[in-house]
């Protein structure tokens, strides 16, 4: 028998007036992860994503990933982030996915996991299995709705919180380029008006710059170009709002910018790969 002591005493990670609440926690297959979910951003509350089986690609942030198995992903509160796969029959991603909220570590804004100076992809390695344990007990007695599920499961979101803290992490070096300060501003602008009329052309006034420049800058940055962005903006709200509210399809085109619901549909179909209507329906019998 080997025998080991505790050697320092407890130091907590998080701060002590406040103790990380779960708030749902998805076990995710393919039959969802297929259908890309675009730009959006949670408000008070931070998700963790954990790859449990195949690749795709998110754009977190400023920053393209190429994800895979292994993969521990990290939305930030109030930072965009937009999944869509790889555009290949390969994909088959299936993942866990656990929102979380009162989440205050030192030197951190709050729900905040790690800062914009590191990577929002982490590799958990050698902590893939121990991760992936404690995002099944956490699943299974949520999903289960056993006694005491509650109280098991805060105590679980702080050691996956404190196991991934762990796991080594990437630091960028962030550019302050002029072109890199443009995009930013571009791209913050975009995000608190995008439900009003932009375009390419009025994008180019605000900035001082061709409409040339403009695509050019934006889309080696984002792989998108402007419009795309704005469209999948949209449609990104739109899918929040049409998971987790009930309102009407019209209501939430007019609300994302769209007065035509038609025109509506057929881009969300488009870009999703299914109608609002049915997109709806998937997630609801979920």
């Amino acid at each position: 028998m080997t025998q080991y002591f505790v050697k320092k005493d407890l130091n907590p990670s998080f701060d002590n007036s406040l103790v990380p609440k779960l708030l749902y926690i998805f076990n995710v297959d393919d039959t969802h992860t297929r259908f890309p979910r675009t730009m959006h951003m949670h408000d008070d509350i931070m998700e963790i994503i954990f790859v449990k089986e195949g690749k795709g690609s998110h754009l977190i942030g400023d920053r393209n990933y190429k994800t895979k198995k292994g993969d521990i992903l990290i939305y930030n509160n109030g930072v965009l982030h937009d999944e869509y796969g790889n555009g290949d029959s390969d994909t088959n991603m299936s993942v866990f996915c656990c929102g979380i909220t009162d989440v205050k570590l030192a030197g951190l804004p709050r729900n905040h996991l790690i800062s914009k100076e590191q990577s929002y992809v982490l590799h958990s390695g050698e902590y893939a299995s121990n991760i992936e344990s404690l995002l099944e007990m956490m699943y299974s007695q949520i999903s289960k709705e056993k006694p005491g599920a509650e109280e098991i499961c805060s105590y679980l979101i702080r050691a996956l919180i404190t196991l991934i803290l762990q796991i080594p992490q990437e630091n960028f070096v962030l550019s302050k380029s002029e072109e890199s300060v443009l995009l930013c501003d571009i791209k913050s602008y975009i995000d608190k008006h995008y439900q009003e009329d932009i375009n390419l052309k009025s994008l180019s006034q605000r900035f001082h710059i061709s409409t040339y420049y403009l695509v050019h800058v934006f889309k080696k940055s984002t792989g998108f170009s402007p419009i795309q962005y704005i469209i999948r903006r949209r449609i990104g709200e739109a899918q929040s709002l049409l998971i987790n509210t009930n309102d009407s399809i019209t209501k939430i085109a007019g609300m994302v910018g769209y007065d035509n619901t038609s025109y509506f549909a057929t881009l969300f179909s488009k870009t999703v790969g299914m109608s609002p209507k049915k997109y709806r329906q998937l997630w609801s019998e979920n």
